[in-house]
């Protein structure tokens, strides 16, 4: 209730009161229940009543039928929120697809309803209609904003194969929304996006380049998950969500301020959304809001339920910057430090000045030009080195040091 509550009050409402429902019947709500839910409008003043399931349009009627107030349900308040916050045509475009799926299930039972000269509550179109054009309508506009929404994700495709193809990494930040996912982002890459405590602050995805030891790593942030989210929802949103599924590495950013019942269900739930979405890839845990926490002690359940799920784990305060360096260590260590070699690339190699580009992009080291060609002493990427190998006529000599000590100087 207390998550249904930050929701409420982010569409634009004030809870007053709270009644709970064991079950719907056939006409909606028994009559005791609507008795309950009659006599708080009637001290309270209240003329909306939201309920935190997604109802059916006929429930939606009789209840409203009963009541004389409007009816809203979990979905539609969501779906508010997400227009109060669109940030760009994409996210309206996203915005407008889950709205119209969202009616478009609900379509025909309403019309129905129309036909059997009944009034329901149509909050969102007309109702009128006869109901095959009033069906067909909405799959008309579903189809429209898809093509413009592929046309987008085509072009996310094709920036990812390039990004893939220079030898760059993707990290991408997911987890509940009001996690502390876009403070996280800032404070990895000194960058000032909006941040705040309401829900879905993100709605279309953030990017930013950074080096992480001899990568060059694409970071990004993305729309926060939710309890129950709708399939449509996901759906709408999935060439945003997309990029997750093509990360190398996925920081799952938890709120460690809140109960452990609380974040046991947060994470259980980001992990069922990261495997819907086809995510197979390493996730680092990320306990947030250390700031917060006076007693490290009361840490201990919350370690030990990170640990249970054998994924790399890490506490830190994206506000503050304490554990951030923990953070980039543990990632460096999935990425992948790469060989310490030395090699030499004689200037008669057509493909000389190729090749040390690529050194300086995916390199640590020294690069000294001598009489018989470029000599390279240091690390790098596993990747670099395979490309260079391809090469004929190059010296190349792997050296015996401590790589993690090597890479992290």
């Amino acid at each position: 209730m207390d998550e249904f509550k930050v929701l409420v009050e982010e569409a634009g409402y004030i809870p007053v009161r709270t009644v709970y429902i064991r079950r719907f019947t056939s006409k909606g709500l028994s009559d005791a229940k609507l008795d309950e839910i009659r006599n708080a409008l009637e001290e309270s003043g209240c003329q909306t009543v939201i309920f935190d399931v997604e109802l059916r349009p006929r429930h939606m009627y009789q209840i409203t039928k009963e009541l004389h107030v409007t009816v809203k349900d979990r979905i539609e308040i969501i779906l508010e929120i997400f227009r109060r916050h669109s940030p760009s045509k994409e996210a309206d475009l996203q915005i407008k697809l889950a709205s119209l799926q969202y009616e478009l299930a609900r379509a025909r039972e309403r019309v129905m309803l129309v036909r059997a000269g009944e009034q329901p509550p149509l909050t969102m179109g007309p109702g009128q209609y006869e109901v095959d054009k009033y069906y067909l309508e909405i799959k008309r506009r579903i189809q429209n904003i898809k093509k413009k929404l592929e046309e987008i994700r085509r072009k996310r495709h094709v920036h990812r194969f390039m990004r893939k193809k220079k030898g760059y990494k993707t990290i991408t930040i997911v987890g509940y929304t009001c996690s502390g996912k876009t403070t996280l982002f800032n404070a990895l890459t000194d960058l000032n996006m909006k941040v705040g405590d309401e829900p879905f602050t993100t709605l279309s995805t953030k990017y930013a380049l950074l080096k992480i030891g001899l990568w060059k790593v694409y970071l990004v942030d993305t729309i926060g998950f939710i309890r129950d989210l709708p399939p449509f929802v996901i759906e709408a949103f999935y060439s945003t969500l997309e990029d997750i599924k093509f990360s190398d590495v996925v920081y799952l950013v938890v709120d460690v301020t809140e109960s452990l019942d609380f974040i046991e269900e947060k994470l259980k739930t980001s992990f069922e959304i990261l495997d819907n979405l086809g995510y197979k890839g390493e996730v680092i845990i990320v306990g947030n809001k250390l700031d917060l926490i006076n007693n490290i002690e009361a840490l201990k359940p919350v370690r030990d339920l990170f640990e249970s799920y054998g994924r790399e784990y890490v506490f830190l305060s994206a506000y503050t910057g304490e554990g951030i360096g923990r953070l980039i260590e543990k990632t460096e260590k999935i990425l992948g430090y790469g060989s310490y070699i030395e090699l030499l690339i004689p200037y008669s190699n057509k493909d000389i000045y190729k090749l040390i580009t690529l050194l300086r992009e995916g390199g640590k080291g020294s690069l000294v030009f001598k009489e018989d060609g470029a000599y390279f002493k240091g690390l790098v990427r596993s990747d670099i080195l395979e490309n260079i190998l391809r090469n004929d006529g190059i010296k190349v000599r792997r050296l015996e040091r401590d790589l993690d000590i090597e890479a992290g100087s």
